[in-house]
């Protein structure tokens, strides 16, 4: 008999919380709804806040009160293990954005039996993606095998028509690296004091013409085809990617711009090392 009352109020219990988290939820819901109507909400989940719930719309996570009443938008961190609450689940989502880019839409630089694996967004004209790419031997060297996805930012006039002049090249490796070397920048037309001059000492009117610094030559033969950029485009963003480089680990953490060699192979191994404990729960 008394197995099956406390059976019966621990089920009632459990009843109650469970209406109680619905409660929750839809009031979570319901006050995000009241800031942005339109919002499409990806998940909800209790926080580690107390009292608080993790709302994940688009590429940005929100805390919303149980009760719907206050907002925290921006990071929160727990401070004895010093990370973003928030990034967990932002996380997860990139995660889910990176699983969806195959290996034959990578450009893969890697060494051999890779400690490591980082996908990274990339622009040719990008600076720092340049300054990133001069040093993939170093990554390399630690053992840092490197994903490219190919992401021209459209502030870069003409970064998406090398984009896809690298990716429909014979050899994407080799093509790309001459491009990040800047062998592919426009070169200036010949200023006005430099001209060709006719043997009565003026400028030649036929090189005048096609000068006066404004006209550039292209460095390089642009080249079409099918390609994932587009669709590579769309996954950046979706993951928040509004700049290059944008650095990704295998479990969707952000590690930021560019990194250098050291510093990034120092932030995997501590990625490493937090995975571990929880590993071994």
């Amino acid at each position: 008999m008394f197995k099956r009352c406390f059976s019966a109020i621990l089920l009632a219990v459990v009843s109650m919380q469970a209406v109680a988290a619905d409660d929750s939820e839809k009031n979570v819901r319901e006050a995000f709804k009241k800031i942005s109507p339109n919002a499409k909400i990806t998940e909800v989940k209790k926080s580690e806040v107390p009292g608080f719930y993790q709302v994940l719309v688009d590429a940005s996570v929100y805390f919303i009160s149980g009760d719907g009443k206050y907002l925290i938008r921006g990071n929160v961190f727990d401070i004895d293990t010093r990370q973003d609450i928030g990034d967990k689940q932002l996380s997860a989502m990139r995660k889910i954005a990176l699983a969806k880019i195959s290996k034959d839409k990578e450009l893969v630089f890697a060494p051999e039996n890779p400690k490591y694996t980082v996908t990274v967004f990339t622009d040719v004209d990008c600076p720092y993606c340049r300054q990133f790419h001069k040093q993939i031997a170093e990554y390399n060297k630690l053992g840092i095998a490197v994903k490219y996805v190919l992401f021209p930012l459209p502030m870069h006039k003409g970064a998406d028509k090398k984009a896809e002049t690298v990716w429909c090249s014979a050899d994407r490796n080799t093509t790309y690296t001459s491009a990040m070397n800047g062998q592919w920048d426009a070169k200036p037309a010949a200023k006005a004091d430099n001209l060709k001059v006719t043997a009565q000492g003026k400028p030649d009117a036929s090189v005048v013409a096609t000068d006066p610094a404004k006209t550039e030559t292209p460095a390089y033969t642009p080249l079409t085809c099918a390609n994932p950029i587009a669709e590579l485009d769309e996954i950046g963003k979706a993951m928040g990617v509004d700049g290059t480089p944008a650095i990704f680990g295998p479990q969707g953490e952000h590690l930021g711009g560019y990194v250098s060699p050291e510093q990034l192979a120092q932030r995997l191994d501590q990625i490493a090392q937090r995975a571990q404990p929880d590993a071994a729960k």
